[in-house]
């Protein structure tokens, strides 16, 4: 029986208005859907505007509902945050600085909180989200491209950004510090979300300003799977991990920047716990010792010092091929103070390089800004970021403040003003 096609002025018409009514449906349903309101952290107030913004960085919580929520009102860390049912809570002001990225580069430019909008998505960087998420996050990315005039190349995932100075497993500035939001630079993914695929390369790495330290993740997010498993319901294989030391698994595979931090905590197959912090000889840690995460620790936080004798024994091994660069800060025991580039250049201090004394300490990754005085204000030093969250304040009796934590008339005389490079 063969089916002839109508062609009368009538059923076409009549066909075309039902296509149209479907489609007014969908996109009805679609804007309603951005069910939204203001759970605004403390620290809203005090963070400042951002000057431009020119990405959108797509995370997720990598844990459950409840805690993320807490962490990221807590510490000011995203300015949208997608529940599972497709609530959305507003964290700090869109116009303001959110602490969402950390040490952070794309495309050479750094510190990507000063100029991106931060979106946290509860779930895991190797897991599908929700029908409502899609939803709600198509609906709220729509809104902020017309905004901000943002394209979709310039929409994303935390885990494409985030880098990781020099450490005793990586001697050069890395990518891989992150997998958050790995899921959101899928094709597929982000069709669903009404975006176009993201960028096919990373523009450090082939500049060489950045190495690769995880060659899996990095094919992910640019040489993606042509069927994603998590799309499925199963994770990706890619962004699995475990989280016991095995062959080819080490601290920072697990850890990553946290591997010596002292919420990172190592219980050995004997019973045996120690904190990241305490832990000397990464290469002897035994097959099978466990790690876990006591803290949450928040998203913008000053790295530490690093001691010779205590963290290494060379400059080399403190800052790996940064140890001569401007971003490398030295303290010695008697209390000089030199950048890397400093040293590099005075032939007497070059020896300091080679033989540094012990208890010298470094801060890789900042730029020094000298100490606030009588006429040396930290408006002065570091100009409109005095309050920004990646400039830090070491007050003289030795807290570390966040730029968004001090009150400008109260910062005292010989106070160490270092910005986040």
């Amino acid at each position: 029986m063969i089916f002839k096609k109508k062609t009368s002025h009538g059923f076409t018409f009549l066909i075309s208005f039902i296509i149209v009514i479907f489609a007014v449906m969908f996109l009805a349903t679609d804007v309603h859907a951005l069910d939204i309101s203001n759970m605004y952290s403390p620290l809203n107030k005090k963070r400042p505007l951002r000057s431009k913004t020119q990405y959108i960085i797509l995370h997720t919580t990598e844990g459950a509902l409840n805690g993320s929520l807490r962490k990221v009102h807590q510490f000011g860390e995203t300015h949208y945050f997608v529940t599972p049912t497709g609530k959305v809570y507003r964290i700090i002001d869109r116009k303001k600085i959110a602490t969402h990225a950390g040490r952070s580069m794309w495309n050479r430019q750094t510190t990507l909180d000063n100029v991106s909008i931060g979106i946290e998505v509860v779930g895991f960087h190797d897991q599908d989200i929700t029908r409502a998420q899609y939803t709600a996050l198509r609906q709220l990315l729509r809104q902020l491209k017309k905004i901000y005039r943002i394209k979709d190349k310039n929409i994303l995932t935390h885990s494409m950004v985030a880098y990781g100075r020099p450490n005793i497993f990586h001697p050069r500035k890395h990518r891989g510090r992150k997998k958050c939001g790995m899921i959101f630079s899928h094709p597929d993914v982000r069709k669903l979300l009404g975006l176009l695929p993201g960028p096919k390369r990373d523009p450090d790495v082939a500049a060489g300003r950045l190495v690769v330290a995880d060659p899996d993740l990095h094919r992910f997010l640019y040489k993606p799977p042509k069927v994603l498993a998590a799309l499925k319901g199963t994770k990706d294989s890619s962004g699995s991990r475990s989280m016991v030391i095995a062959q080819g698994n080490n601290a920072w595979r697990i850890a990553r920047d946290k591997y010596d931090a002292p919420s990172t905590i190592y219980t050995y197959p004997n019973g045996k716990k120690l904190r990241g912090n305490e832990i000397r000889k990464w290469d002897s840690i035994p097959v099978g010792t466990r790690v876990s995460f006591v803290d949450e620790d928040r998203e913008q936080e000053f790295e530490k010092f690093l001691e010779i004798g205590k963290d290494g024994n060379t400059v080399q091994d403190l800052a790996g091929n940064l140890y001569a660069d401007p971003t490398t800060i030295y303290f010695f025991p008697d209390g000089l103070i030199r950048t890397g580039a400093e040293m590099k250049k005075s032939s007497s201090l070059r020896k300091l390089l080679k033989n540094p004394p012990k208890g010298t300490r470094l801060l890789v990754g900042y730029i020094y800004g000298g100490y606030v005085q009588k006429g040396r204000s930290a408006t002065r030093i570091a100009g409109r970021k005095w309050n920004y969250p990646s400039t830090f304040y070491r007050m003289p009796d030795g807290r570390i403040l966040n730029g968004d934590n001090v009150e400008k008339k109260s910062i005292p005389s010989g106070t160490l003003i270092f910005i986040m490079k």
